[in-house]
């Protein structure tokens, strides 16, 4: 699995996740996409630590 698919696969995720928490009421529509937004940002600086790491060995 290469970024670009694990990516959507957890933007699809989280999206559900805040569009139930939305529906809720628990967060607004913008709070849910700053949420997924970070989550994908800090997702991909993990991705990136662990496939510089790979690469080194």
């Amino acid at each position: 699995m290469n970024w670009d698919s694990a990516q959507q696969l957890l933007r699809i995720l989280l999206q559900v996740g805040a569009g139930a928490l939305v529906s809720k009421g628990i967060l607004t529509e913008e709070m849910a996409a700053t949420a997924t937004g970070a989550v994908l940002s800090l997702a991909g600086v993990v991705w990136w630590a662990y496939w510089n790491r790979k690469r080194a060995a």
